[in-house]
């Protein structure tokens, strides 16, 4: 089994693990879950529009030409685009739809209220943005770049108190982006060959 095959079952399994923890971590503190979880048409309708800055961020970041853009895409494209190159988009729906699930579970289904009981919400919605910026900081660009990502997905489960928005708006993002990745030049470095498990999807 060549890589392009081993990375969906790994990524799956990983997100998946972080799913786990986040609705272990839920049941152990008493924090509720499944009324935040609640999908109807009104939900499904705004966490589709809030999807929109998401799409205009990756369009951005995709055809800038501005230097600290354009390396952090040529690393995440050395990263995460050779791990997928060979990967259908099925397998590609599959790991974005479980990074939304796993990665929301336990930052703001668990972590991010967590956080606001503790320090309060503005504190809280920080720091676990922080924390969701560092376990993806393949560099200081990167890191800049999810933390603001998981800034916006936080206020998105706070404003509306669900985790089905930033759910939606995390697996669009993720698919959307590992499609363009799949597409990418081939840049490859040789220096990337094994890469972390956590980026086996770009949120």
């Amino acid at each position: 089994m060549n890589r392009s095959r081993r990375v969906v079952p790994i990524a799956l399994a990983f997100e998946s693990a972080l799913g786990l923890a986040g609705w272990a971590l839920c049941a152990w503190q008493g924090v509720p879950l499944a009324s935040r979880l609640v999908v109807s048409s009104d939900v499904l309708l705004r966490s589709v529009v809030a999807s929109a800055p998401m799409f205009l961020l990756l369009a951005y970041v995709t055809r800038s030409r501005w230097q600290p853009l354009v390396e952090l895409r040529t690393q995440v494209e050395q990263l995460v685009g050779e791990l997928f190159r060979g990967v259908s988009w099925l397998g590609l729906a599959a790991v974005a739809i479980a990074a939304g699930v796993g990665e929301e579970l336990l930052f703001r289904g668990a972590l991010q209220p967590l956080a606001e009981r503790w320090w309060g919400l503005a504190a809280g919605l920080v720091a676990v943005s922080l924390l969701f910026g560092l376990v993806h900081a393949v560099s200081p660009a990167y890191f800049l770049f999810a933390t603001i990502v998981g800034f916006y997905l936080g206020w998105l489960s706070a404003f509306f108190d669900d985790l089905v928005a930033p759910i939606v708006v995390h697996a669009a993002y993720d698919f959307a982006a590992l499609q363009v990745l799949r597409h990418a030049p081939n840049n490859k470095d040789p220096n990337a060959e094994v890469a972390s498990c956590d980026s086996a999807s770009p949120l």
